[in-house]
């Protein structure tokens, strides 16, 4: 059986990156399949990591004067994203860039998969219909585990009868939140069970065995977040360095520079992409964290972190933050990061439950992978 998986792979984003590398080296390794990542990027997607974004938006604009003034450093973060790309995803030949390209490609596959990630988020800038496989009726179609997002699509979908059409064709359906199962499920009157993201299928020696991760020396923080032009958030991190005396790291290398995160004592990290991601990530004495994935790597590397938010920035649709931390029965470490300087921040976590409840959903994901690959 040829499988192609459909997902955020030409994202520069760790957790992209990782799920997508995950889900293909679980179904090729374990399960013999002969698997590739479509290679596909849309128009959306291609404005925004690339050099030059050519929608007619204002911003847009903004985003290429920001370009041109941190050309050096966004050249520099690019190539580590690029580079892991190349070297450890397994992708198709042939480089789609829009769904008439799909189209033409489905028939080579028997099982086209859709996700993980939030590749069923309709408000998602880069998703589209065709992470819906909405290209071809005649291959066998899965979902596994795909995100809504903070987006629900019964109140959002721009016409929710032909999302529902698109639900239909699929043989297996899965989700990664509760929200998006509550979404589905009303929408599709089927049973749509919550299972773990792909990055989730590997154990941590699988991660450090089967990819080059750096070893990074001495105690520091991992701060890993999407925002860094809080000026409160980081203040806080700050007093956070200076109440552990412990450095704190950061890898994303355009806000390091645009909001001068080294006022605030936080350090630019000397590699970007997800093997400093992984590196970071499996040494670090405390791991701050506004991510998804930067949760879950975590807890599955037992590191010692918070997940923060501030008023204001919290989207109550949104349950990836939340949902993560109830699946590792560690809802204590999402707080606001004001609350954040009245807890002990060094507060151990007894991973020994953690990890039940993680072996226990990783073999549910197994259990659902069974059911279709038959």
């Amino acid at each position: 059986m040829r499988i192609g998986i459909l997902t955020f792979q030409a994202s520069h984003n760790c957790g992209s990156m990782l799920q997508a590398y995950a889900l293909r080296e679980t179904l090729a390794r374990k399960y013999d399949a002969d698997v590739e990542i479509i290679n596909y990027s849309n128009y959306v997607s291609r404005c925004i990591y690339g050099f030059i974004d050519t929608r007619l938006k204002k911003s847009a604009i903004r985003r290429n004067i920001d370009t041109i003034t941190h050309l050096r450093v966004i050249r520099e973060s690019r190539k580590w994203y690029n580079n892991f790309s190349k070297e450890y995803l397994v992708k198709s030949g042939q480089y789609c860039k829009n769904p008439s390209d799909l189209s033409k490609i489905a028939h080579q596959y028997d099982m086209i998969i859709a996700g993980g990630d939030q590749v069923w988020n309709v408000r998602c800038q880069d998703a589209g219909k065709e992470f819906y496989l909405n290209f071809t009726n005649n291959i066998r179609k899965v979902a596994y585990s795909p995100s809504l997002g903070g987006s629900n699509i019964l109140k959002y979908a721009d016409d929710l009868e032909t999302y529902k059409r698109y639900l239909a064709d699929f043989e297996a359906l899965s989700v990664r939140e509760p929200h998006g199962q509550k979404w589905l499920q009303e929408l599709t009157d089927r049973e749509v069970p919550i299972i773990c993201d792909p990055t989730m299928l590997l154990v941590p020696d699988e991660w450090t065995s089967w990819l080059p991760v750096p070893e990074v020396e001495g105690k520091y923080i991992f701060n890993y977040a999407f925002y860094h032009n809080e000026v409160k958030t980081n203040e806080a991190l700050r007093k956070l360095s200076e109440k552990t005396g412990m450095p704190i790291y950061v890898m994303d290398y355009k806000s390091y520079d645009f909001y001068k995160l080294s006022q605030y004592g936080i350090k630019k990290f000397e590699m970007s992409g997800p093997l400093a991601f992984l590196g970071l990530m499996k040494n670090a004495s405390l791991v701050m964290t506004q991510s998804f994935h930067g949760t879950l790597f975590s807890a599955l590397f037992n590191r010692n972190f918070w997940s923060y938010n501030w008023e204001g920035q919290h989207n109550p649709e949104d349950d990836r933050a939340i949902a993560i931390v109830r699946q590792f029965g560690l809802e204590n470490r999402y707080q606001m990061i004001d609350d954040l300087q009245e807890k002990d921040i060094m507060a151990t976590i007894d991973y020994e439950s953690v990890n039940e409840r993680i072996q226990k959903f990783r073999m549910e994901s197994f259990q659902y992978i069974d059911s279709f690959m038959k």
